[in-house]
């Protein structure tokens, strides 16, 4: 689990109540489906040069991995929402491939912890 905050993790699980032990996964769940569209729609941006488009899925994908401990993609995410108003297509580029080599590992993290009891 080294690219969660264990911390939030288990916060997230205090709230689940006795009967709904798949809160965590929920969460999981739809947090990597939207996490894999944010990421498509940031390669899109760069594609088209849009920065409009890499600002937005940034900004979304900052709060969201930010809520479920991502801290790592969050930062990533956030330097990239700042990055996208200059726009600096190659560094946006390099940072884009740097979050979605993260994603790759938060990803697995993510699997583990779902599947954890």
């Amino acid at each position: 689990m080294g690219t969660l905050n264990p911390r939030v993790i288990e916060e997230l699980r205090s709230l689940q109540t006795e009967g709904s032990s798949g809160f965590v996964a929920e969460l999981i769940d739809l947090f990597t489906k939207e996490a894999v569209q944010h990421l498509s729609n940031l390669r899109a941006g760069v594609e088209r040069r849009d920065a409009t488009l890499v600002e937005r899925s940034a900004h979304t994908l900052k709060g969201s991995s930010g809520n479920l401990g991502a801290e790592g993609l969050s930062r990533l995410a956030a330097q990239l929402q700042t990055l996208a108003r200059t726009p600096d297509w190659d560094r946006i580029a390099a940072l884009v491939g740097d979050l979605e080599r993260e994603w790759v590992l938060v990803e697995a993290d993510l699997r583990s912890e779902r599947d954890r009891p």
